[in-house]
């Protein structure tokens, strides 16, 4: 049986530590054709320690083209562990990781003889150089007892000396090699790949012609962005002076051949004040699913100068970023 007591949150207020040990930045990183996609080994071990004792839980090996993602899970006899990595290349030796952890571990019983767990849900975001070792405590550092057990994942990416494609010209496929899986212990190890640059626009009809656009093609994938769309000529008094702004997220990509199609969420308000940064949500959290390269249109006449009696009519269109392409 589970509980939740106050213990249970005082021990949720202590969150999970990521940190960085920095190694020196794989010198193969600048060599690398501009043109070929680097291939990126994800090298991923858990380990427990206990005072001097350090155990090697399991080990595993995760390696894909450039903007590879992978989960895990780790079940032991006293916690549970999912981890989810984001990663892209944003420079030829340097990484942006995000990462999404959520832990939970027996912490006791209560005075009535109830278990009590200890869970732990966070996001983070970090850079690291080739040969860095990214390092999480999932459960954060142990002030409680310096004998009890500390679980720690070691996350040490490397560039893959394996070609991009292989001899028959086809894309080389991901891999997961599972080097060592601890007794008492059950590894789960998933990878993909999916496009993570978009290019967003959104455009603002006003009875029917445009009166205001905007738009970014530096959209990375589940990371919110500001669109600010700007009023033109045709835009009537009341619309120049109630310009719109948008913070959009593209969620996911789904595949849905031939027609891929994006997730989105966005909240939308009007700017005010003399130097338009007064933020006046009317639209909040709101989502939707479109084909990619498509229109999604939404109807905003009920929210937006709504004694106008005008109709107003949002429309969003999610295009791959240049560069980026659907595998």
């Amino acid at each position: 049986m589970r509980t939740r007591t106050g213990a249970v949150f005082i021990v949720l207020a202590l969150s999970a530590a990521l940190t960085r040990a920095d190694r020196p930045t794989y010198p193969a990183a600048a060599t690398r054709s501009a043109a070929e996609q680097p291939r990126i080994r994800y090298n991923v071990a858990a380990f427990e320690e206990e005072s001097a004792r350090r155990e090697l839980l399991s080990e595993t090996m995760v390696e894909g083209p450039a903007g590879t993602d992978f989960e895990i899970k780790l079940r032991g006899a006293r916690f549970q562990l999912h981890a989810r990595f984001l990663n892209d290349l944003i420079s030829p030796g340097a990484l942006k990781v995000r990462a999404e952890i959520k832990t939970r571990r027996f912490y006791g019983q209560s005075e009535r003889g109830l278990p009590l767990y200890e869970e732990d849900e966070q996001k983070q975001t970090l850079q690291l150089g080739f040969d860095e070792k990214m390092v999480l405590l999932p459960f954060g550092r142990n002030n409680r007892d310096a004998e009890a057990d500390q679980l720690k994942i070691e996350i040490t990416p490397t560039l893959s000396d394996q070609s991009a494609r292989l001899a028959s010209g086809m894309k080389r496929p991901l891999e997961i090699k599972i080097l060592k899986a601890g007794p008492g212990n059950s590894i789960t190890v998933e990878a993909s790949k999916s496009p993570h640059r978009f290019a967003v626009e959104a455009a603002l009809f006003e009875d029917g012609r445009e009166v205001a656009r905007g738009s970014s093609d530096d959209f990375l994938v589940e990371e919110p962005r500001e669109i600010r769309l700007e009023p033109n000529e045709r835009a009537s008094a009341e619309a120049a002076a109630n310009p719109l702004a948008m913070s959009l997220s593209v969620d996911q990509y789904l595949e849905r051949r031939p027609a891929d199609q994006a997730a989105v969420s966005f909240d939308v308000y009007s700017l005010g004040g003399s130097q338009k940064t007064q933020r006046e949500t009317f639209a909040p959290q709101w989502a939707g699913i479109g084909q990619i390269n498509s229109t999604m249109s939404y109807d905003i006449s009920d929210r937006y100068l709504k004694s106008s009696g005008r109709r107003y009519e949002l429309r969003l269109s999610v295009k791959l970023a240049p560069g980026e392409f659907a595998e």
